[in-house]
């Protein structure tokens, strides 16, 4: 090796960190493509506090009916709460989920983990009505919530929560809805799901060239041939909703049981098979296609009679802009056979993470978004859940991004703008600098983005009780 091809190494890192200095000093503040150039300091970690251009205790600020809370003003050694979070406390969380007393929110009495705020639904609270009304039959029909997330709410995280508390408030058991195939199989809690590799799956975190119709959950799979699926949970009835069939007949089994058959009906538009198990009591559904290509599946829906089904229906790293995949047609269709009530929103955090200062066009296409949705879904409650904290390293500390209150105001306007409702997920994790306390106490994940099991768990409980909270105000 010559002396030259041993000097590459350094003379590379040498001309990266350059290129990093001209790119964030020369070009700090220019907009390209809507985003803006940020500056990068190679020395944030080293440099004290005192010498920090971003102001670690943020004074409060009023975003219309936005109330930010109070920061937290703890003062947290991060030595110490680095070490405590052990990959073994992770684990543990996400195998033995804590659940927390509801009844506890209103004043904070949590035993452990960061104190919230108890945040009332506000926006506007008159397109509500048809979810609180229909609350009203839930011991004499189903009722539907659709809740859409990004990767917060994969797993069925903080969804589990908001289902649990309010099947024990308006009655119904079971998980609901479930896609063919999914992301969250390995640390998904309320189901225990499996799939063959033979499905081809399309949905609004795919392309899509043969513009297939996608399902309410944004997802539709394809046999590639003996393709299968299997549930493990608790249900009484299973409901297959498929489209686009060929005349044949599927497999099907109940809690392990003998394979049995059941016919699909031809046809472009969505049907639904309803399978009942044996005296009521299922605890495993299997799913079997026949033929490649035997029709479009879309999910199971894995029910117990009467009473509220949260469905949960997460896309990893969307900024909410896929629901411009799925049809209206598709949208009203699924509609009509599932009942949806209420429609709950939480995206924001991978708009956040674009750094973009100007989120007018986010805004705008969120606006549509919204406003397709309630031609879609003309008598469905929205509610669209404002982004939580993020942390980002700032000397010694863990500071609120400052793109996160940028956003909570982009999502002013859309409220202001669709007259829909809103929930303050920032303000109830305690405001400015609270992602820090919240991965302390193990609530979070080391991103300083995600919450954990145990803080999905609180985040469903605190938003299971502004409905409910709501709920009776309006009554």
């Amino acid at each position: 090796m010559t002396e030259n091809q041993k000097n590459r190494p350094v003379l590379l890192i040498a001309l990266t960190i350059i290129f990093i200095i001209i790119i964030s000093h020369f070009l700090n503040g220019v907009t390209i493509l809507g985003y803006t150039v940020k500056p990068v300091d190679l020395f944030m970690d080293i440099k004290p506090d005192s010498l920090l251009s971003y102001n670690l205790n943020i004074t409060n600020k009023n975003y219309g009916f936005i109330n930010i809370a109070k920061q937290n003003k703890d003062k947290i050694d991060n030595a110490a709460f680095t070490a405590s979070v052990s990959l073994n406390l992770l684990k543990n969380a996400f195998d033995n989920p804590k659940k927390t007393d509801n009844d506890k929110l209103a004043d904070n009495s949590y035993s452990s983990g960061p104190a919230v705020t108890n945040v009332q639904i506000s926006g506007n609270l008159d397109q509500m009505k048809y979810f609180f009304d229909a609350l009203k039959e839930t011991r004499s029909q189903q009722i539907r919530v659709a809740h859409y997330g990004d990767s917060g709410v994969e797993g069925d995280n903080v969804t589990a929560n908001i289902r649990e508390d309010l099947q024990r408030e308006f009655g119904g058991s079971g998980v609901g809805y479930l896609s063919i195939t999914s992301q969250d199989i390995s640390f998904r809690t309320t189901t225990r799901m499996s799939f063959s590799d033979n499905w081809q799956t399309i949905s609004v975190l795919t392309n899509n060239p043969q513009n297939l119709p996608l399902g309410i959950s944004g997802f539709v799979a394809l046999p590639q041939g003996n393709s299968w699926v299997r549930y493990a949970t608790r249900f009484s009835t299973a409901k297959v909703f498929y489209s686009n069939a060929k005349s044949s007949s599927i497999k099907y089994s109940f809690n392990d049981g003998a394979d049995q058959f059941a016919n699909l009906k031809p046809g472009n538009d969505l049907k639904e098979l309803i399978l009942n198990a044996p005296g009521g009591n299922g605890s495993v559904f299997k799913l079997t296609a026949t033929m490649p290509n035997q029709a479009y599946f879309y999910g199971v829906s894995l029910e117990s009679g009467n009473g509220i089904y949260v469905d949960n229906f997460p896309w990893r790293g969307n900024t909410g802009l896929g629901f411009t995949s799925i049809s209206e047609s598709s949208m009203q269709q699924f509609s009509k056979l599932l009942n949806y009530k209420l429609i709950i929103l939480s995206f924001g955090a991978n708009e956040a993470s674009f750094g973009s200062q100007d989120n007018k066009w986010y805004a705008n296409q969120m606006v549509k978004v919204i406003n397709n949705l309630k031609r879609a879904f003309p008598q469905t409650s929205i509610l669209l859940i404002g982004v939580g904290d993020r942390g980002i390293k700032r000397g010694t500390r863990f500071v609120t991004d400052p793109n996160i209150p940028l956003l909570l105001k982009v999502q002013q306007d859309i409220v202001s703008r669709t007259g829909v409702a809103f929930w303050n997920l920032f303000e109830a994790m305690g405001g400015y600098n609270s992602m820090e306390t919240w991965v302390q106490s193990n609530y979070a994940l080391l991103d300083y983005t995600h919450p954990s099991q145990l803080g999905a768990a609180r985040i469903g409980d605190m938003i299971a009780k502004a409905l409910i909270d709501a709920y009776h105000k309006s009554n």
